[in-house]
């Protein structure tokens, strides 16, 4: 969403018109505007953390040579806290760990 919306920006192109080239809806497009709009201006003001996070994704090179059943998720955040869990962690308790 987030991507979409900055690269709206950059491209100096017209929302409906990005909208279009993209295949996004122009009312979802707004939605996505607006929340990052409100969560930019929040952001400046107080450290309340945002609501969308960029997520890497990359292979650890030790984790990879694990057994399945050792395998394990782990979640770095900016500010330097670390979530460790298993990879067949209930998607629930991951939303919890992901959204404090």
């Amino acid at each position: 969403m987030v991507s979409h919306i900055e690269a709206c920006k950059q491209n100096n192109q017209p929302q409906k018109a990005y909208c279009q080239q993209h295949g996004i809806a122009y009312s979802t497009f707004q939605y996505w505007a607006k929340k990052y709009r409100e969560e930019f201006a929040a952001n400046n003001v107080t450290d309340k953390p945002a609501g969308f996070i960029p997520v890497k994704v990359q292979p650890d090179p030790d984790v990879l040579s694990q057994t399945p059943i050792a395998r394990q998720l782990h979640f770095l955040y900016p500010n330097g806290i670390q979530v460790l869990c298993s990879e067949k962690a209930n998607p629930k308790v991951l939303k919890i760990l992901i959204n404090p």
